[in-house]
């Protein structure tokens, strides 16, 4: 049995998967792999910033309300035009929509509601200074300019922020392919009937949404307590996926079948058992290059192994550098008591009050109304047994995330 500290050294020392190079419309998420460079600049010519009409600022200089000067309109461009057709010359003006190229001669673009069109001219009671409203070629994104950095983990923007760039697809570690098996005899699929001593597979519906709020659609399986079909399940399912997740039958019971079957598999073991509570039966090991992670049955146990042990080994393997959820300071409104030779977890709400994050202990709900309502979980460190009400004690957030908040692969 090892402490939370070294199952979180194991698994910070997981080699992130191969880099592919993936579309833009499928990077959500993923952490790109190289610095990447504009490929062209944006935009790609100098254009306007609003629908009016390009001038030159000095035919302009002493428009006002009551000063109105009139030029002649020449013509006009929208975005996506040629506009080596039209030039700007004293006296003229071009009309012009958002995003279109501004003509040879211009020297600014006027909006539209400081002009009136009569005819084949327009009466301007503005001026506008050089430069007005023009957009220069690279003044967003100049050609070779970084636009991505390695260790980014792309988020829509990023995605948008590529395509400017001229990039269709991105180098980056592709989104692990992971099953979640749950075993026992007793576990039904969900919306079949629960007859007494049945019960759901809330364990593998609860692992499987974690993963697909990550992105990763991961297939489900049910296995019963049969020794010899487990064996022959799990030996199909490390090789089709880079993650296998099971849920139950790590204790030493009679019908705790899935480290036997996992023995039979060839299973290598990195970790089993960890000193922390609730999860401490979590085991994490390899066949090949597929990695295993076997959770306990117990919801919270499951709960908290996931959140702890399981998901970061699948962030490591998408790239990030410290793939664990983020830890911060939190004040107790009452004492907590936990026991000296482990890690004790303990399910919270937090809150914001004048300036500081409190936990809110959730000791009046039920198992699963606590892992519902939680968004914390606060932790009694080994060696400690009591942290006082109003001390400070240290909590994983595990609601809140976001990726861009994490240290990535540098």
């Amino acid at each position: 049995m090892i402490s939370l500290d070294q199952a979180h050294q194991h698994i910070t020392m997981l080699n992130p998967l191969e880099p592919i190079s993936v579309p833009l419309d499928n990077g959500l998420g993923m952490i790109c792999t190289t610095d990447v460079r504009a490929r062209v600049d944006c935009p790609t010519v100098d254009s306007s910033l609003k629908d009016g009409f390009a001038v030159l600022s000095s035919d302009i200089r002493a428009a006002a309300p009551d000063n109105p000067v009139t030029l002649s309109v020449s013509g006009a461009l929208t975005a996506g035009e040629n506009a080596d057709r039209l030039s700007v010359t004293p006296g003229t003006a071009v009309r012009i929509m958002t995003g279109a190229p501004i003509p040879a001669g211009a020297t600014a673009v006027l909006a539209s509601e400081f002009a009136q069109v009569q005819g084949e001219q327009v009466i301007i009671r503005a001026d506008a200074r050089e430069g007005r409203n023009i957009l220069r070629q690279g003044s967003d994104i100049t050609q070779g300019q970084v636009v991505a950095n390695r260790g980014n983990c792309l988020g829509p923007a990023h995605l948008g922020l590529l395509a400017a760039a001229g990039l269709s697809e991105v180098l980056c570690h592709p989104l692990p392919k992971v099953a979640v098996a749950a075993t026992g005899s007793e576990l039904v699929w969900p919306g079949e009937s629960i007859t007494p001593g049945k019960v759901a597979a809330s364990n593998m519906v609860n692992v499987a949404a974690e993963l697909q709020a990550m992105g990763i659609k991961a297939s489900t399986v049910l296995l019963r307590d049969n020794l010899d079909q487990l064996q022959e399940q799990f030996a199909q399912l490390v090789r089709q996926v880079d993650v296998l997740i099971t849920c139950g039958g790590v204790l030493d019971g009679d019908k705790d079948l899935t480290m036997r079957a996992m023995e039979q598999i060839g299973m290598e073991k990195i970790f089993h058992r960890v000193r922390i509570g609730p999860g401490k039966g979590a085991c994490m090991g390899r066949v090949g290059s597929t990695v295993i992670f076997n959770l306990p049955g117990g919801p919270p146990s499951n709960h908290v192994a996931l959140l702890l042990l399981a998901l970061p080994g699948v962030r490591r393997l998408m790239g990030f550098a410290s793939p664990f959820s983020l830890k911060k300071n939190v004040y107790t409104t009452e004492e907590l008591t936990g026991q000296k030779d482990w890690t004790q977890l303990l399910y919270c709400k937090v809150k914001y009050e004048n300036g500081s994050l409190s936990a809110l202990p959730l000791k009046s709900l039920s198992r699963f109304e606590a892992m519902a309502a939680a968004d914390i979980l606060v932790e009694i460190p080994e060696g400690c047994a009591v942290i006082g009400k109003g001390e400070l004690a240290n909590a994983w957030f595990f609601r809140e995330e976001k990726p861009g908040e994490r240290e990535f692969d540098k």
